[in-house]
C-alpha cells in the first residue's frame, strides 16, 4: 500500500495541472468557512466588547426603567434608597428639546438628574464638573455637542438658551444655562444609560420646572456590594410594587414568572423594569448566540454546496482520468490505493479552501470590529475548527468519487478512449 505522503505528492501534482478548476472547486469552501468563521469570531468580539463595557464600572449597579407615565416619584426615589443594600438611587427625566448658541440651535434629548448620577452612569468628565444638587441653571453636555455640532466650540465657559416644552401650560420655556463640564467621548456608561458624547444634562428639578413634569422615567441604583445584587433587586422590585398599587397576587405571578425564565417586570401589572448587571450580560450573550446560530445556518447552506461541488468535480476528475486509473492498477496499485489518492486529493482541496476560508473569515471580522470600534478578539479555536470542518467535509465530499475510481477494472479503463 502506497503512503499517505506519496499519495499527498501525486493529489498536489494533479491540482497544480488544472490550478483554475482546483480553485474554483474550493470556492463553496472557502465561503462556507469564512462565514462561519467571521460569525464566530464577530460574535466574540462583539460580546467580549459588551460584557466589558457592562462591567467596566463594577458589578453593582441597577436599573430600573418605568413602562408607563407617572408611576415614578419622589417617594418611590426614596423607597429604592431606604432598600437595605442600596448605596444610592439617582432619579432621571428626559425630554426633547433644543440647544441654541450664539444664534445655531440644534435638537436633543435633555436629561435631569442629581449628583450621583455621575457614578451611577459612569460618566468621565472631559472638561469642568459635573452638576451639584445645588445647582439650578447649569449643564454638562457632551464632548461631541461641545466641539462638532456648533461653528463655535461651546466651552466649560460658555451659556447656551435650552427650549424645552411644557406640558402643563402648552408652552415652550426657554431657560439660560452655564456649562459647567463637557462629558468624554470615552466613556463607558452601561447599556441603557447615556452614551456620552451626546447627551444634554442638567438638574432634575430645573427640568421638571420647564417641562411641568413631576415625575420620573428612570432609576439607577448603584448597591453597597455585587455579591448580594440579585437580593436587593428582588427587594426593591418588591417595595416599588407595592408602592405603585400593584397586589401582592400580581406581584406572586410575577414571581413565578421570573423564575421560569424572565426578567423583573416581566408581567404586565407590574409597571417597570428591572435590570442588573447579571441580567444585562445574561441579555447580550443571548442575543449574540442567536444572532451567531443564524449566520451560522446561513455559512452551513455554502459549506453543502460547496461539499456537492467537489463531489460533482471529483467525479469529472474521475472520468478524465479513467486511463490514468487503469494505468496505475496495471502498474501494480491496489482498489485502496487509488481510494487513496483521491481521498487525499479531495481533502487537500477541502482543506486549501478551509484555509483560505479562514483567513478571509478573520479579515472580515477584523474589518467589521474595527469599523465598528471595538477590539477583535479571534480565537483560536474557530481557526482550528475552521480547518477540521473543511477536512471532514473534504472526507465525505471524496468517498463516493474515490470508491468509484477504486472499483474500476483495469482492462476496461485502459481500453477507455
Amino acid at each position: 500500500m502506497i503512503s499517505i505522503v506519496h499519495s499527498a505528492k501525486m493529489a498536489v501534482e494533479s491540482l497544480k495541472s488544472s490550478k483554475m478548476r482546483s480553485a474554483l472547486t474550493a470556492l463553496g469552501i472557502i465561503i462556507g468557512i469564512a462565514a462561519v468563521v467571521a460569525t464566530f469570531t464577530f460574535g466574540s468580539s462583539f460580546g467580549t466588547y459588551m460584557e466589558s463595557q457592562i462591567s467596566s464600572s463594577g458589578s453593582n449597579y441597577i436599573t430600573i426603567t418605568a413602562t408607563q407615565e407617572n408611576i415614578f416619584h419622589d417617594q418611590q426615589i426614596e423607597i429604592v434608597a431606604d432598600t437595605p443594600g442600596v448605596a444610592s438611587a439617582t432619579p432621571l427625566l428626559s425630554k426633547s428639546g433644543t440647544l441654541e448658541f450664539m444664534g445655531e440651535s440644534r435638537n436633543y434629548t435633555i436629561s435631569g438628574t442629581t449628583e450621583s448620577y455621575k457614578e451611577a452612569a459612569a460618566l468621565p468628565i472631559y472638561e469642568g464638573n459635573f452638576i451639584t444638587d445645588k445647582d439650578v441653571y447649569t449643564a454638562v453636555i457632551g464632548k461631541s455637542i461641545a466641539q462638532d455640532a456648533f461653528k463655535n466650540e461651546i466651552s466649560s465657559r460658555s451659556t447656551i438658551e435650552l427650549i424645552v416644552f411644557n406640558e402643563r401650560t402648552r408652552e415652550y420655556v426657554t431657560k439660560k444655562f452655564k456649562i459647567s463640564g463637557i462629558i468624554g467621548e470615552d466613556d463607558t456608561a452601561l447599556v441603557g444609560r447615556s452614551s456620552g458624547s451626546n447627551t444634554i444634562i442638567i438638574p432634575v428639578n430645573t427640568l421638571k420646572e420647564m417641562s411641568g413634569r413631576d415625575d420620573y422615567q428612570s432609576i439607577y441604583v448603584v448597591t453597597e456590594s455585587e455579591d448580594n445584587i440579585s437580593d436587593v433587586s428582588d427587594d426593591i422590585e418588591d417595595r416599588l410594587a407595592r408602592s405603585v398599587g400593584v397586589s401582592d397576587r400580581d406581584l406572586r405571578n410575577t414571581s413565578e414568572y421570573d423564575s421560569a425564565g424572565g426578567f423583573g417586570g416581566g408581567s404586565s401589572k407590574i409597571p417597570f423594569r428591572i435590570f442588573n448587571q447579571a441580567e444585562m450580560l445574561e441579555q447580550v450573550g443571548s442575543i449574540t448566540d442567536t444572532l451567531e446560530l443564524f449566520l451560522i445556518g446561513i455559512g452551513s447552506i455554502s459549506l453543502v454546496v460547496g461539499s456537492i461541488g467537489i463531489m460533482n468535480i471529483m467525479l469529472v476528475t474521475v472520468t478524465e482520468r479513467t486511463k490514468e486509473i487503469g494505468t496505475l492498477k496495471a502498474l501494480g496499485y491496489s482498489s485502496r490505493d487509488v481510494l487513496s489518492l483521491f481521498m487525499v486529493e479531495s481533502v487537500i482541496i477541502s482543506v486549501l479552501g478551509g484555509a483560505a476560508g479562514v483567513a478571509l473569515g478573520l479579515a472580515v471580522a477584523y474589518v467589521g470590529a474595527d469599523y465598528l470600534g471595538f477590539p477583535a478578539v479571534i480565537p483560536m479555536s474557530t481557526v482550528v475548527l475552521g480547518i477540521l470542518v473543511s477536512a471532514v467535509i473534504g472526507v465525505f465530499a471524496g468517498v463516493y468519487p474515490a470508491n468509484k475510481a477504486a472499483k474500476m477494472d483495469p482492462v476496461e479503463a485502459l481500453r477507455k478512449d
